[in-house]
């Protein structure tokens, strides 16, 4: 996530819009899923992919990849960020809990399908 210091928080501006990166994760699936995340909340957000495809490759932050929002969107994004973060971190976290966006969910073994 962004840091508090603003010497550390990447800006990019272009079309008549700051961007304010709020989060950097080490693969395209976690980008995706923040970014989906941050949609359904009605935060438009954009992915920079910065990582490198050679290997072996370890380059720390600029390996990342980079989650954007506006800045206008900033702190109500970083809100959503930390609640949804502190509600994981407070699961009763098992191997038979299934986690939603909506919080733990029931699963019912006997309406289990198999392929024919």
């Amino acid at each position: 996530m962004a840091e508090d210091n603003d010497d550390l928080v990447q800006k990019i501006e272009g079309d008549g819009i700051t961007w304010i990166e709020i989060a950097g994760v080490g693969n395209e699936d976690e980008a995706s899923l923040l970014r989906g995340f941050l949609e359904a909340e009605g935060i438009t957000s954009q992915i920079e992919n910065v990582k490198s495809h050679v290997t072996p490759a370890n380059l720390g932050k600029m390996g990342d990849i980079r989650v954007y929002v506006a800045q206008e969107d900033e702190a109500r994004a970083l809100e959503l960020l930390r609640q949804r973060q502190t509600e994981y971190d407070n699961l009763d976290d098992d191997a038979e809990t299934l986690v939603t966006d909506d919080g733990p969910a029931e699963v019912d073994t006997n309406d289990v399908q198999t392929e024919p």
